[in-house]
């Protein structure tokens, strides 16, 4: 179960940007074929995740009030729009996009579920 660690979101984060990296470099190849079925349900779900992450910085950009949490900006945007609205607004357009990536990766996942993989495939065929 996921613990709530407010004062720990950029660690966490940091965490979470090295393991993707690894899971990036190991994902070349499938060493045993069946495993991608519940890689691409457990890439979905961490995907939907991430959807909800950027609802909520986009939610919490919407609150902040300058004076408050912020001190103005530092005069180099060239938007007509404020920075934060400039912020919120592209958080939303990620939380759509990874709800769309989430909703591709539930249709592989499907579309995944229905191959009858043979894990004892030898190394050479792996490429």
């Amino acid at each position: 179960m996921a613990i709530n660690e407010e004062t720990q979101q950029v660690e966490i984060a940091d965490q979470l940007a090295e393991i993707v990296k690894t899971l990036a470099h190991s994902t070349r190849a499938v060493p045993k074929p069946s495993d991608s079925y519940a890689l691409i349900a457990d890439l979905a779900q961490a995907q939907e995740i991430l959807a909800q992450v950027y609802s909520q910085l986009a939610a919490w950009h919407d609150r902040v009030v300058d004076g408050t949490h912020y001190n103005g900006e530092d005069g180099r945007s060239t938007a007509a729009e404020p920075a934060t609205e400039q912020a919120k607004g592209l958080l939303e357009l990620a939380t759509h996009e990874a709800d769309q990536a989430a909703a591709q990766l539930r249709k592989a996942h499907s579309a995944n579920g229905v191959i009858r993989w043979f894990d004892d495939v030898p190394e050479a065929d792996q490429t």
